[in-house]
């Protein structure tokens, strides 16, 4: 992720905001660059780190912060464990500026490693066992979400993705690319059944997103999005 955020040629002195950014680590790197950067988090592990540039934030309420403030938003391994993930994203929107960027990961569960196994097992390669049913916790994964519905939810909340990467790739993941040719065929028969013009013209950049490298074989994706 830092590598990538400064890929993104901010101007210097960019207000970045970190939600959620867990211990801080990323935050505190980014800083040192030079850049404005708040953190935000339901856990305060972050807070002796950043000091007064960490917030303690519950990511599935309204963000406390004012309109467009933001040059960027980071969203490391957090939409996943929130309970609405469009409120979230909504909210990420509200509080950038114009044109303003989101770089944001998630586990891939469309990975053909993650779909091999929930069709053995019906839990996904980042899940493979049922959630702990005794309490609700800020890591559960109450959240995986597919490609197609993380760019849905990112489209329809004022966002339009203009990057898809992966954060890394295991070597076993390869074993599975002779699954390749039969996914694409079943993907290309299932998608023929759209009429919609507009649809059509999304699903051709869907299908191709979903059988690139870093969705086919990726452990995490890496999406970049600019608010419309």
């Amino acid at each position: 992720m830092y590598s990538r955020v400064l890929e993104l040629d901010l101007p210097p002195r960019a207000r970045v905001l970190d939600a959620p950014c867990g211990a801080g680590a990323l935050a505190a790197a980014l800083r040192e660059r030079g850049y404005q950067v708040s953190g935000a988090d339901v856990d305060a592990a972050a807070a002796a780190r950043l000091g007064d540039a960490f917030t303690i934030a519950d990511l599935s309420q309204p963000l406390p912060w004012a309109d467009r403030v933001f040059d960027a938003v980071l969203s490391v391994e957090g939409i996943e464990h929130l309970e609405n993930r469009h409120a979230y994203l909504r909210e990420l929107c509200r509080v950038l500026r114009p044109a303003g960027t989101l770089v944001l990961t998630t586990p891939n569960i469309v990975s053909l490693r993650s779909r091999v196994r929930f069709r053995g097992s019906g839990f996904f390669h980042q899940d493979p066992r049922p959630l702990d049913e005794r309490g609700r916790h800020p890591l559960h994964h109450i959240g995986l979400i597919t490609f197609p519905e993380l760019r849905y939810a990112l489209h329809t909340s004022g966002f339009r993705i203009v990057d898809v990467r992966h954060t890394h790739i295991k070597p076993i993941s390869y074993l599975y690319a002779v699954l390749v040719p039969w996914a694409w065929l079943y993907t290309t028969i299932a998608f023929r059944k759209e009429r919609g013009a507009a649809q059509r013209a999304a699903n051709r950049e869907i299908r191709a997103a979903l059988f690139s490298r870093s969705l086919l074989f990726g452990e995490n994706v890496m999406i970049t999005a600019r608010n419309a």
